[in-house]
């Protein structure tokens, strides 16, 4: 799936269980529901996230910046004994050393990410977040596993995994699904507005 329709379905999910919370929830799952949805292709260097990461957009680059950033954390943890360093530095290794569709769309990448955001949030007392977080990224595991590439969800098995029915990315099929999902999430933001 492209990008953008992680975005809108991460959105559209978002809206739809957050519909009973207060505005400022509702704000910050939504807006967490989007960095999740797009967090799993920081193992493409032309995902969403790592055009505004990473200076040039090639593989080679990616895998240098996240094992360097990595390799820094690490460095950082040792100097003051922070473990969330600690696990953002293994965190962006594996994402350096993971081919797309590999280790952050599977089930380890998910439970390690999760973990990373459920630490900070419940530190800041912003749970809000990692409900959010949670939201997206599983709507992004569950979009590509409809795609004909499927996932790697059992990471590191090298096995993809895919659904029955695929959807081609980039499609007719998913660009309507888009639109669908679009109308879903503005009919939802009218209802909010006027409830």
């Amino acid at each position: 799936m492209t990008g953008q329709t992680h975005v809108a379905i991460g959105i559209a999910t978002a809206l739809t269980l957050s519909m009973e919370q207060p505005i400022e929830n509702k704000l910050i799952i939504i807006l967490a529901s989007t960095i999740g949805a797009l967090a799993p292709d920081l193992d493409h260097p032309r995902g969403k996230l790592n055009q505004k990461l990473l200076l040039i957009n090639s593989g080679l680059y990616r895998t240098l910046f996240y094992i360097s950033l990595g390799f820094f954390l690490s460095y950082v943890y040792t100097v003051t004994g922070e473990k969330l360093l600690m696990l953002l530095g293994r965190m962006a290794f594996l994402v350096g050393i993971s081919t797309h569709r590999g280790f952050t769309h599977s089930i380890l990448g998910f439970l390690i990410s999760g973990s990373l955001v459920k630490s900070g949030a419940t530190e800041y007392g912003l749970p809000s977040i990692y409900t959010g977080f949670i939201i997206g990224y599983l709507c992004h595991l569950i979009a590509d596993f409809f795609t004909p590439m499927g996932i790697k969800l059992f990471f590191p098995l090298g096995t993809n995994v895919t659904a029955p029915i695929t959807i081609k990315t980039n499609s007719k099929i998913e660009k309507i699904i888009f639109l669908i999902i679009s109308f879903y999430s503005i009919s939802l933001l009218i209802k909010c507005v006027y409830i």
